[in-house]
C-alpha cells in the first residue's frame, strides 16, 4: 500500500524521466508489464518498450516545463495526484491541470498510469 513518501519517490522518478528522456529513466517508474495511458480513453502503451517508444514519440524537451503536484488521495494500491504543468512556449504552450491515477506494485513502481488533463 503506497504512502505519501512512496508517491513522492515515484513522482520524482517520473519527473527525472520527463527531464532526461533516457530510456532507462523512462522504464524506472513502471513495471515491465505496466500500462501507460496519456488520456483516460486510450488503450495505452503496454510494457516497457511500448512506453519508451510512445514517450519518445511525444517527448518534451528538457527544461521546457514547470511542474507542481500534490497527492489528493491514496487508497489501497492506488494514488491520485493533482498536477499543474506549465509550458511557457511552443506547440503545447499554456497551463494544464492534471489528475494522475497511479496503481502501484508492491515494489513501488506503477502497474497502471492514467493522465486526465485539461488546458486552462
Amino acid at each position: 500500500m503506497p504512502t505519501s513518501p512512496d508517491v513522492a519517490t515515484w513522482v520524482a522518478l517520473y519527473r527525472k524521466a520527463w527531464e532526461s528522456n533516457l530510456p532507462d529513466d523512462i522504464r524506472a517508474p513502471f513495471t515491465e508489464d505496466a500500462v501507460y495511458r496519456g488520456h483516460p480513453s486510450d488503450a495505452g502503451w503496454a510494457g516497457h518498450e511500448a512506453i519508451v517508444s510512445g514517450w519518445l514519440a511525444s517527448q518534451d524537451a528538457p527544461g521546457t516545463t514547470t511542474f507542481e503536484w500534490h497527492p489528493v488521495a491514496i487508497d489501497g494500491d492506488t494514488a491520485v495526484v493533482r498536477c499543474v504543468t506549465v509550458y511557457p512556449e511552443g506547440a503545447k504552450g499554456g497551463t494544464y491541470d492534471n489528475l494522475w491515477v497511479i496503481r502501484f506494485a508492491e515494489d513501488g513502481r506503477a502497474t497502471e498510469y492514467t493522465d486526465w488533463y485539461i488546458a486552462r
